[in-house]
């Protein structure tokens, strides 16, 4: 099974993805209107939009590549561990102590 699937009737641009992480499309038709409804419609600036759909989805994908079952299977440490996994992060302003 592929990590991700295309969201029908979207035309890949929904969320800036136009994907559902599969074990988000897997668990359930209202798990996935959940998903997209809160990216499309809580958030409401477009690059914080597309910046958490995407980490969303890096994560549930590590996931599933890591033998995580379900989205009911997730744990705290699985989200610790991808934390720490990522080596990509870029380091804001704040964090270097620049105004």
């Amino acid at each position: 099974m592929t990590a991700v699937v295309p969201v029908a009737g979207h035309g890949g641009t929904l969320v800036g993805i136009g994907i559902l992480p599969v074990l988000v499309a897997a668990a359930s038709a209202r798990a996935s209107i959940r998903f997209l409804e809160f990216f499309a419609s809580i958030i409401r600036n477009p690059h914080t939009c597309q910046a958490y759909a995407r980490a969303v989805s890096d994560f549930l994908v590590w996931c599933q590549e890591h033998g995580v079952a379900s989205i009911a299977a997730v744990q705290p440490l699985h989200v610790a561990a991808w934390i720490e996994g990522q080596t990509h992060a870029a380091t804001t302003v704040k964090q270097l102590g620049q105004n």
